[in-house]
């Protein structure tokens, strides 16, 4: 083990020795209740920035507290947002997420209140675990005059453990099917004076259904203070993380299979090979991500008078990918009869097919290293301007820094065996019993610097009018600068070679500028209820280079243009209408609803690839296609009828569609108006029950169960794709053997239902089959 981590994991043990040693035998026992946030349970959030109750503001926010995650066993970020509506979660090549909200990806992620730049720049990135997480907080609709570029249909913040003065020692083990192992430690309490700390570790491994054999190593530190009109918080984490990635199932059939020997149908297009076993994997032995991550904030707040809090968060991120999987597997063909089965094209010929073994034809390598720098000052407050009237503001500006290099061992003028040696490279495996041809060796040959800096002013304004009325006016002002450059290595290399500093290198850059805003009004009719109206408007910088020895562009009006240096395309833009209601009774009744319209303007699509141009040279088509829309409406509601029963349920209804296409000569006749986006559920849903056992033999006991149901899903326009509906339950127990001591006992999958839902192109991966995790808990 590294001697850091060695020294972070021997602090933090030696900080449980230290708390044990202080807490008495006849100390309390303190226990956090399940809170499963729908509507305002919390009176404040965070990632709605002003301080007042969320009752008071034109917006829907949603939240799952750790301690619902940590009972049922969750670690995932994917499996997190099940419990979340109108939010999913794609999980790609073994280990990368990409966020969906009311239709739309792209969507950022933030760790206490601040982005993670990749996940809006890249599309999707890596998550670590959430041993060291509070709580999770979804903010739906468009949030990009809070946090900036990209925010379409809300931003997810994942906000880590609060220290406090409280005594905490708190640790896990766990052992589930598929050799699934997981050791937690949690630590917290007073340092000194006002000084006080939180710190964890998390190591999990696990063999997993498909044999990934993932490893996580985790680690979280908090440091805060409060004196006088003063706070300040230091916190840091880092991750260690190693996946095996994933290819999936040999593809489904493009076409139907018919017998070579009597013609007769063997396999309908769409259909995949009959009797595989889903356990098997085909990913070749040499495939790895190595996913290493650190990251710090300081936060400083002083509140200078009753009217005016001055704060600032600065941040650092670091990442850093190590990346080889094969990603693309195949059936061999052939013109002449030398495979028993074969498939007619559209004119009748034949072309036969082995559907006995697949060959793997697209390795991939890359690696990249990201540093993001994120400053974030602050001023707010509250006015009283006249007899009913409360004025609420917040202003800001925040710079962010994201710089990635990204070194590849694909193209940039180099062929694919160039770059990838050993006898694995493009073999041949059999589709029933995959058994590796050998490993191979991957070498870099090309690296991309990539520079984003972005700057933004903002205001948010709250105003309060009476106890009836209360009035949001917000605005924000963006500037986007984008820079890029790529460079050939001379020779292919196994170290990661800096392309700045190679001879002939240069930058192209593009700029974007944004004003973004969200206007809305709530009624308070009552101290229950709030009924609130807003809009808002959201932008997304394309970060297209022009390009016209690879690329043909095509514009809005569906002719062919050559852009000048700089930006290509204009940035996407769009609005939102949303309209809600939150209506709680004490703890016994929390209900939120809201109905919302999204369009997106200046959609941009690669319409065609390889086209031979007039220079006849092969060229990929871009273009910008028309807009889109999504809209639909979401129901939450929290009931506890006693102090035993919890009872959550959410439901989401979207409709993501084509609004308007611009006709041009590339595409496809599948993109119609009125066709519903591909990867988005129309309706998802979940249902979360528990009951605590306070009397009888029981006494001290939970059960509780959780059903989440997603309908089906469209992977493509052609709909040659479609994840079907699924509905899957898991229930669990949990039981207190005495003040220190819990045990419980996860089963997932109660149903065993058998289904897919995530793929690479028509490369299926399986779901996991009714699975049990047990855990004994200790704490003091």
């Amino acid at each position: 083990m590294n001697k850091k981590y060695s020294f972070w994991l021997a602090s933090t043990l030696l900080a449980a020795g230290l708390y044990a040693q202080k807490q008495s035998v006849g100390d309390s026992v303190y226990s956090i209740k399940e809170v499963v946030v729908t509507g305002e349970a919390a009176t404040k959030t965070v990632t709605t920035k002003l301080s007042v109750p969320l009752r008071y503001l034109p917006l829907s926010v949603s939240s799952v507290s750790a301690t619902a995650l940590d009972l049922r066993g969750i670690t995932n970020v994917q499996d997190a947002v099940r419990m979340v509506p109108g939010a999913t979660i794609r999980s790609t090549y073994g280990a990368y997420q990409q966020l969906q909200v009311r239709g739309y990806d792209y969507m950022p992620i933030m760790v206490d209140g601040v982005r993670d730049e990749r996940t809006s720049i890249t599309n999707s990135a890596p998550i670590s675990d959430l041993s060291s997480v509070e709580s999770i907080e979804l903010l739906k609709g468009p949030a990009s005059v809070l946090y900036g570029h990209s925010a379409v249909g809300g931003i997810l913040n994942i906000t880590r453990k609060q220290p406090s003065a409280e005594r905490l020692l708190r640790g896990l083990v766990s052992y589930g099917s598929w050799n699934n192992r997981r050791a937690m430690l949690d630590v917290g309490g007073k340092v000194a004076g006002p000084v006080n700390f939180r710190t964890s570790v998390n190591w999990q491994k696990s063999k997993g259904y498909r044999n990934t054999n993932d490893r996580r190593f985790s680690g979280y530190a908090a440091l805060s203070a409060k004196w006088g009109n003063h706070e300040a918080d230091l916190r840091g984490g880092f991750n260690r993380d190693w996946y095996g990635t994933e290819m999936g199932l040999p593809p489904l059939m493009s076409n139907d299979i018919f017998r070579a020997s009597d013609s007769t149908l063997f396999l309908k297009k769409g259909e995949s090979l009959p009797n595989l076993n889903r356990k098997a994997r085909y990913n070749n032995e040499s495939d790895f991500m190595i996913h290493n991550g650190t990251n710090a904030m300081l936060r400083y707040a002083w509140q200078a008078s009753p009217s005016l809090k001055i704060e600032n968060r600065l941040a650092y991120n670091y990442d850093n990918i190590d990346y080889f999987s094969t990603e693309e597997m195949s059936y061999r063909t052939s013109t002449s009869a030398i495979y028993p089965y074969f498939y007619r094209s559209a004119k009748g010929t034949r072309t036969y097919i082995d559907v006995d073994s697949v060959q793997l034809t697209y390795p991939l390598r890359f690696a990249y290293t990201v540093h993001v720098i994120n400053e974030q000052l602050e001023a707010s407050g509250k006015l009283k301007i006249a007899p009913n009237v409360v004025y609420n503001y917040l202003a800001g500006y925040n710079f962010v820094s994201f710089t990635r290099d990204t070194y590849r061992g694909y193209s940039g003028g180099w062929k694919l065996e160039q770059l990838i040696d050993g006898p694995g490279l493009y073999s041949t495996i059999s589709a029933y019993n995959p058994q590796s041809a050998g490993p191979m060796d991957s070498y870099l040959g090309a690296g991309t610097a990539t520079r984003n800096y972005t700057h933004g002013v903002y205001a948010h304004n709250l105003f309060e009018l009476g106890d009836k009325w209360r009035v949001m006016l917000s605005g924000r002002f963006d500037t986007f600068l984008f820079k890029t450059g790529t460079k050939r290595y001379a020779e292919r290399s196994k170290e990661r070679l800096d392309v700045t500093q190679m001879d002939g290198f240069k930058y192209a850059e593009s700029k974007t500028t944004a004003l973004t805003y969200r206007a809305g009004a709530v009624y308070l009719p009552n101290a229950n209820t709030s009924l609130y109206a807003s809009v808002a408007n959201f932008f997304m910088p394309y970060r297209d280079i022009a390009d016209t020895t690879t690329i043909i562009y095509i514009g809005s009006d569906g002719k062919r243009f050559t852009p000048a240096d700089g930006n290509v395309f204009k940035p996407q833009t769009g609005f939102q209408v949303e309209m809600g209601g939150r209506y709680q009774v004490n703890n016994f009744i929390q209900a939120s609803a809201s109905v919302f319209y999204i369009r997106r303007n200046n959609e941009k699509r690669t319409l065609a690839t390889k086209v031979t141009d007039t220079d006849n040279k092969q060229k990929n088509v871009v273009g910008v296609v028309g807009s889109t829309e999504s809209q639909g409406f979401e129901l939450e509601l929290d009931i506890r009828p006693t102090n035993q029963w919890q009872i959550n349920v959410g439901y989401s209804h979207t409709d993501a569609y084509i609004r308007k296409i611009s006709p041009n000569a590339y595409l496809g006749k599948d993109a119609q108006e009125g066709v519903a986006l591909n990867g988005v559920p129309k309706k998802t849903m979940f249902a979360m029950v528990r009951y605590a056992f306070d009397s009888g033999v029981l006494k001290n006991t939970n059960v509780f169960a959780t059903g989440t149901y997603t309908d089906k899903i469209h992977r493509d326009m052609s709909r040659s794709l479609t994840y079907p509906s699924l509905f899957l339950m898991d229930m669990g127990i949990a039981h207190k053997l005495n003040k220190h001591v819990e045990v419980r006992m996860n089963v997932n999958n109660v149903l065993n239902r058998t289904y897919f839902n995530q793929s690479l192109g028509t490369q299926i991966f399986p779901g996991q089959p009714r699975n049990f995790l047990f855990t004994m808990v200790y704490s003091l």
